[in-house]
């Protein structure tokens, strides 16, 4: 049996990320899927980016925020759609360490593997194989929409039996449609309650189990570090996490941010 941790749209949230990777070396998984967007939305990218870059046994795929950062670090097409966006993204790009774009200009779309007896896709939003060759100012990760079986189930060389991580969507979704399966975490960094989200996924041969967990973190903290920042869309951003707020106060050092992550 093989056990292995899902995850998407950490979006910069060092906070949340931490109290996810603590919670997951308690689940002895043996690999971890990222489903993208890492940077973008929160502003501690260097910090996500170096806790990705450390990590063993983890494969990770590039979002649209992701790629999007990049094409300004490198002169290339801003994707037009998203015009209203690009000041928070030449502000993180701004800011990105050389090390870490090199990094994630290695990464791909997409990854496809095979586990046990099953074929498993990890993309940050499924696309069909023209859109995965057009680059990020085309908007490729927006060729299907809604995520739902009936779209996803259309899309060309996609295997029978086949297993389909994504994310973009920052909710979470379950769903089958002709013998696959898509699932969505959810957001783990950009969720309106105080807890982070991620998966595990169980594969017993062709049996598979899907677990979807949700671990708390102090997002009251995190908040508090935005507020003592300037950066653009400042008071878009807050209000992503103000829906349906909770109280939730955590001082204890194991939420703390360590120092050697802490260094922007």
């Amino acid at each position: 049996m093989k056990r292995m941790a899902v995850m998407t749209d950490v979006h910069g949230n060092i906070y949340a990320l931490q109290a996810v990777l603590r919670d997951i070396r308690k689940q002895h998984v043996d690999r971890l899927y990222c489903m993208g967007d890492i940077i973008g939305i929160g502003p501690f990218s260097n910090q996500v980016c170096e806790w990705f870059y450390s990590l063993k046994d983890t494969e990770i795929v590039r979002g649209n925020h992701d790629e999007a950062v990049l094409a300004l670090i490198n002169g290339e097409p801003y994707p037009e759609s998203r015009i209203n966006v690009q000041e928070h993204h030449q502000w993180v790009a701004d800011r990105l360490y050389k090390r870490y774009a090199k990094w994630m200009e290695r990464l791909p779309r997409q990854i496809v593997t095979k586990i046990e007896a099953r074929t498993f896709q990890f993309t940050h939003y499924p696309m069909d194989t023209k859109s995965s060759l057009l680059p990020i100012s085309e908007d490729p990760f927006d060729q299907l929409v809604p995520p739902n079986g009936e779209n996803f189930s259309q899309l060309d060389e996609l295997e029978a039996e086949t297993v389909l991580c994504f994310g973009h969507d920052h909710d979470v979704h379950h769903f089958s449609m002709n013998e696959r399966v898509f699932f969505n975490p959810g957001s783990l960094g950009c969720y309106d309650e105080p807890y982070a989200r991620y998966g595990i996924i169980e594969i017993d041969g062709r049996k598979v189990r899907f677990m979807k967990r949700r671990v708390p973190y102090p997002m009251d903290t995190y908040v508090e570090h935005l507020n003592r920042i300037d950066f653009p869309r400042k008071e878009v951003i807050l209000k992503l996490f103000q829906k349906n707020r909770r109280t939730h106060h955590d001082t204890t050092e194991a939420h703390r941010i360590s120092s050697n992550h802490y260094n922007e």
